[in-house]
């Protein structure tokens, strides 16, 4: 297994080492963190300040972005790939055109496909009319092995991290699988469900030192998510608490977020997010070379 990671390792660093537009993977170390409400609200907030966005929904059972947004996926990468319907029929459109692609448990099978099919694929991706500025991955889960070549096609990492020593534990094993196993540098640190500044800046400078004491890695951090009612009833309305409550400090806590993302270097362009989703797909034929060899 340990040889299985260190090919795979260099196999994806020389792929997805290359440029690309501003791709953003969203992980945490443990369900419950707030990954996928931090994703669908800092979207929204991208959103509102004119910028193209698309969410990459990477939950295959029906939890993750699309569903928070009140969107109910028709389709997934196995219809297409069945030509049950259109590659276009997957993007489903939400708040402040927002636009939501849905990959479902249909991605985990594109590494085993014929080489004819992984090439259909890529072109029909190629030819997909979306064109973004910033692209939001809402991580399934890190451990899994189909999952890592679309996390690891982002140009930035985002760990969102909640309250406790069992989650800053996590985290930071986290961070250590993507540092020892993909060569992973740098991360961005979003606290989540925080109780005040104090609070957070105090384990974000524990979290960041040790991290980079330990694991030689930048670690940079974005702020804080308060822990806000408001945030949790969005959530179960189905909507964003930017769009539901405007003046919500979780809101105006992500809309900072919105403006600080804005300044982060830009890498070039890739052109569109089908050469970005091209990379996934080579990335998904790596993993089952190696899991095969």
């Amino acid at each position: 297994m340990d040889k299985f990671f260190s090919d795979q390792a260099a196999g994806l660093r020389a792929l997805l080492g290359q440029n690309g537009f501003q791709v953003i993977t969203v992980m945490s170390g443990q369900s419950g963190a707030g990954k996928t409400a931090a994703t669908v609200n800092l979207a929204v907030a991208l959103a509102r300040s004119g910028r193209d966005v698309l969410v990459v929904d990477q939950d295959r059972h029906g939890r993750g972005a699309a569903a928070m947004l009140g969107l109910t996926p028709r389709f997934d990468v196995a219809d297409v790939l069945e030509g049950r319907c259109p590659l276009e029929a997957l993007i489903l459109n939400g708040p402040d055109n927002v636009q939501v692609l849905p990959l479902g448990g249909g991605f985990s099978r594109l590494g085993r496909l014929s080489e004819r099919d992984q090439e259909w694929l890529a072109q029909a991706f190629n030819r997909l009319q979306c064109g973004v500025d910033v692209v939001l991955v809402d991580m399934a889960e890190a451990a899994d092995p189909d999952a890592l070549p679309l996390g690891l096609a982002a140009s930035e990492i985002m760990v969102v991290l909640p309250p406790g020593n069992t989650a800053i534990t996590q985290g930071y094993a986290l961070v250590k699988r993507l540092v020892q196993n993909f060569g992973k540098r740098r991360f961005r640190l979003l606290l989540n469900r925080m109780g005040s500044a104090d609070e957070a800046q105090a384990v974000a400078h524990n979290f960041a030192y040790t991290a980079e004491r330990y694991l030689g890695v930048t670690v940079d951090y974005l702020g804080f998510i308060p822990n806000d009612e408001r945030l949790a009833r969005a959530g179960d309305m189905r909507t964003s608490v930017v769009e539901a409550f405007p003046v919500a400090q979780s809101t105006s806590q992500f809309r900072r977020l919105a403006e600080s993302l804005l300044r982060w270097p830009q890498q070039a362009s890739l052109g569109s997010v089908g050469n970005f989703m091209q990379r996934v797909i080579q990335g998904g034929r790596l993993v089952e070379a190696y899991r095969r060899g």
